[in-house]
């Protein structure tokens, strides 16, 4: 959970990072910045999808 939790504190600080681009009127992100954003976002999904699918087999043994 502690792994989770860190990845989605980086891709907050990346989506903050382009925020302020935005705000200083650079209308998008370089495209390595979206591709970082893309990444982050599918280990956190890959990692969020394993979890829970210990926490069904967790559940299913009583454990």
């Amino acid at each position: 959970m502690e792994d989770l939790k860190n990845r989605l504190k980086l891709l907050e600080l990346d989506l903050k990072k382009l925020d302020k681009r935005l705000k200083k009127g650079i209308p998008t992100g370089e495209k390595k910045d979206w591709e970082h954003i893309l990444h982050q976002t599918r280990k956190i999904e890959e990692l969020a999808i394993s979890q829970l699918a210990i926490l069904r087999y967790c559940d299913k043994k009583g454990i």
